[in-house]
């Protein structure tokens, strides 16, 4: 996948980012675009509701690492497409495509792509004097 589709993805709904980056890849058991769409809809559309700022979207080719990180809030995420490997220091989960996660304030992580990258959103908590 090359730059300009990364960039292409921010400005487009996300079931016409998928069909452009994989046109001829079959999604895995029930995960068609569509349900990938409604996931990251609601997911996107219950962020305030929930707390949240506005989600973003992101893009690891493969095997990219976030480097060791340490947030001062929550973190809620989805993963759109491929999966992530998600370290801390006495865990590991591997987050696997359509699925949302949750990271901890003020715990040391790091996040890695797996072979095929990934594509995710996620959001941070709102603090209660945010506005």
């Amino acid at each position: 996948m090359n730059l300009e589709i990364v960039f292409m993805a921010i400005s487009m709904r996300i079931s016409d980012f998928l069909k452009v980056a994989h046109p001829k890849r079959r999604l895995p058991m029930d995960m068609s675009v569509i349900s990938i769409e409604s996931l990251a809809m609601n997911f996107s559309q219950t962020l305030s509701a929930r707390g949240f700022y506005k989600g973003s979207l992101r893009h690891f080719s493969p095997y990219q690492s976030s480097g060791v990180l340490q947030i001062n809030r929550e973190v809620i995420g989805l993963v759109l497409l491929g999966e992530l490997l998600v370290e801390f220091s006495d865990s590991q989960r591997i987050i696997e495509m359509g699925t949302e996660f949750f990271l901890p304030p003020n715990v040391y992580f790091q996040a890695t792509a797996g072979e095929h990258g990934a594509h995710f959103l996620f959001a941070r908590k709102r603090m209660h004097l945010d506005s």
